[in-house]
């Protein structure tokens, strides 16, 4: 079963992306859906953010009700430190919510899954993806699509723009752009072209119901992935090395 990492920024058009895989029946495990899932109450990341952050987060700031997103979210979007809190808390549960999903979809010899998670980069769940597809557009279309649908104020859109990483930065680990720089037809017509190149054979997906072959499948994409690197570590470590090769005669001297 090939597994196809789907991932984006706010206004970019990954959602659109999504709906037109869905149509062609394609199964799309939708993270967003499953990220609630794990906030219901009864659920441990429930448990560890009313912890963290009390009762005003859940609607009626009463214990056992639903969580209000938009409580939690205004938080979140103006402090990276308590960003980075609440990923901690809600990735590892939506991970295990994908695996279990997945194992259903195999057990189904479903051909291809596309998993629909936003922050698939801020974690390390993109290494167990065959694929990465980026959906991008330049962040001046992003503030201006959310503007114009969620009737938010300039500040208040671009903190939702900055919650998130650089699109462009997203790309860096992509083994396929979706550029929707367009309209939507265009945007739908890219999409189709895609999915359909990225179909397995009918053949391929029988023989990935093999277990034997099936580990030896996910085994070669956990290697080529490692193999490939992970281009945060790498910038990081060229920046580094040049930073270093610039110093070197300055102390030279």
């Amino acid at each position: 079963m090939k597994v196809i990492g789907l991932t984006g920024g706010i206004a970019s058009g990954k959602s659109t992306v999504s709906r037109t895989a869905q149509s062609l029946g394609i199964p799309v495990i939708d993270c967003d859906i499953l990220a609630r899932k794990v906030v219901e109450p009864g659920q441990g990341a429930y448990k560890k953010l009313v912890a963290r952050y009390g009762t005003k987060i859940l609607v009626g700031e009463t214990l056992g009700n639903p969580m209000e997103r938009p409580k939690l979210g205004a938080i979140i979007f103006h402090d990276e430190k308590e960003r980075r809190a609440v990923n901690g808390i809600i990735h590892p549960e939506v991970a295990k919510e994908v695996f279990k999903a997945l194992w259903h979809h195999w057990i189904r010899a479903e051909p291809m899954v596309i998993v629909d998670v936003p922050l698939l980069l801020e974690g390390d769940l993109w290494r167990f993806m065959s694929r990465v597809i980026v959906v991008y557009c330049p962040q001046e279309v992003q503030l201006e699509r959310i503007l114009s649908r969620d009737g938010l104020s300039v500040e208040d859109a671009q903190a939702r723009i900055n919650a998130q990483r650089p699109l462009i930065e997203k790309v860096e680990y992509a083994d396929h752009v979706i550029y929707n720089t367009s309209d939507l037809e265009t945007l739908n017509q890219q999409t189709v072209a895609l999915l359909r190149q990225l179909q397995p054979s009918s053949i391929w997906t029988y023989l990935n119901l093999i277990p034997p072959i099936t580990l030896i499948t996910a085994s070669w994409e956990l290697l080529r992935r490692h193999m490939k690197g992970d281009p945060r570590k790498m910038k990081l470590s060229n920046k580094t090395t040049a930073d270093a090769g610039g110093r070197t005669p300055a102390h030279a001297a």
